[in-house]
């Protein structure tokens, strides 16, 4: 078995032989890691190898002090953002809920009023600060993806998920339910 310091001076030469020994030799353990918070076998699987993605990217800040702590706490943070994401977007879709009509077979009186309420928030969007307009309209009512969005715009996806974040604070703070009765 080649010595894991090696192994690792050799993954930040670039050489591709290390980079596979590295995942060979903790692929199982990176999967329980993200597993035991996901509990969804495909995810966790993902995750993993997200996981490995970043430590590749963060390798050249490692400091040769416990390489699979290291690597299970890259692979840990990744786990919970996942979560924390997946928290958001049910949030997300409880705060929408009443915008998006949910029964596709609408009588056509339902139907009217539901694209008024429609028209009527997308007035209200008008009325937020212009970045945030974008990101919601492209979110909410193109249904676009951070990654789509921030490709549309030219803008990092982290800018997309802060704008977003903040745009629903000033929906929360600056409009009412009863407003779009």
């Amino acid at each position: 078995m080649i010595d894991e310091t090696k192994l690792i001076e050799k993954m930040k030469a670039g050489n591709q032989h290390a980079i596979r020994m590295i995942v060979e030799r903790y692929q199982h353990h990176v999967f329980k890691v993200t597993y035991s918070v996901v509990r969804d076998q495909e995810i966790a699987e993902d995750l993993a190898q997200e996981a490995f993605i970043k430590m590749l990217d963060a390798l050249p800040t490692y400091q040769h002090q416990g390489f699979k702590t290291w690597l299970s706490r890259i692979a840990l943070h990744k786990a919970i953002d996942h979560q924390r994401q997946k928290k958001r977007k049910r949030e997300e879709l409880h705060t929408f809920e009443s915008f998006h009509p949910v029964d596709k077979k609408l009588n056509v009186e339902e139907e009217v009023m539901a694209n008024d309420q429609i028209a009527m928030i997308q007035k209200r969007i008008k009325q937020m600060p212009a970045k945030f307009q974008l990101v919601v309209h492209a979110y909410y009512f193109e249904e676009l993806s951070y990654r789509q969005i921030a490709d549309r715009y030219r803008l990092e996806e982290t800018t997309v998920k802060t704008r977003l974040y903040r745009a629903r604070k000033w929906m929360k703070e600056n409009w009412k339910e009863e407003d779009f009765r």
